[in-house]
């Protein structure tokens, strides 16, 4: 029999190791956080034939994994896995928007841009709790409709508009001239893996934006463990 060797890179791993206690795979089973991109260099501890849970794996790390013969377990490649942590970071973003906005969620405007796996988890929780919600995105208007007050598109979207804006794509979808027109106490808040304007432009202006990456390990650290735990014994029973 094998271990589970868990690398403690945020408490949601800490919680991980502590859930996996006891548990036995029949090789060494690495994990590592999921919203990481390894390198080869992060392999060095990983012997040949043994398992490897991860989220991506750099260039380097592939050949590597190749000439090893590891077992690659990818977790983003998951449905089942990623539709749980969308649902933990759309909670983790209503956290992070009822502590930076001075409004209420009654009195409140939100722009949402991006309507994949966490944009819609993020339109799901406002539109439950009757949140005045608009959605932009570029792909067809009707899913996001059963949600939104409003469908447009990132590049259309009035930003004066709204007190929250919430983007969930990696890709930079606000040109700074546009990004300009956001009200001074408006609340940015980027979920991608890379932000959707110019954060330091925004913030040199004054206003509330940030880009807030591995949002479940932060905000529910023990439930971001158990989603990952419930992946891991699917993939190596």
């Amino acid at each position: 029999m094998g271990e589970f060797i868990v690398y403690e890179t945020d408490e949601r791993m800490f919680f991980l190791k502590k859930q996996l206690e006891g548990l036995r795979p029949l090789v060494n089973t690495h994990i590592f956080a999921p919203n990481l991109v390894l390198s080869a260099e992060r392999l060095d501890n990983v012997r040949e034939g043994e398992t490897l849970v991860c989220g991506k794996l750099d260039e380097g790390a592939e050949t590597l994994a190749q000439c090893k013969k590891l077992r690659v377990c990818r977790m983003l490649a998951d449905e089942k896995f990623q539709a749980a942590n969308a649902r933990l970071t759309a909670e983790g973003a209503l956290g992070i928007i009822i502590g930076h906005s001075m409004l209420s969620l009654e009195h409140m405007r939100v722009l949402v841009i991006g309507f994949g796996r966490t944009g819609a988890a993020v339109c799901r929780i406002l539109d439950r709790l009757g949140v005045a919600t608009d959605v932009a995105t570029g792909a067809s208007p009707r899913p996001a409709g059963a949600f939104a007050h409003r469908v447009t598109t990132a590049s259309s979207a009035d930003l004066s508009l709204y007190d929250v804006i919430v983007n969930t794509v990696p890709d930079k979808v606000i040109s700074d001239d546009r990004a300009l027109a956001m009200r001074h106490d408006a609340v940015y808040i980027d979920l991608a893996s890379k932000p959707g304007l110019n954060l330091a432009m925004l913030k040199n202006l004054g206003l509330d934006a940030e880009i807030y990456p591995a949002v479940p390990a932060k905000c529910s650290p023990e439930s971001a463990a158990a989603a990952m735990k419930e992946y891991i014994l699917e993939v190596t029973a």
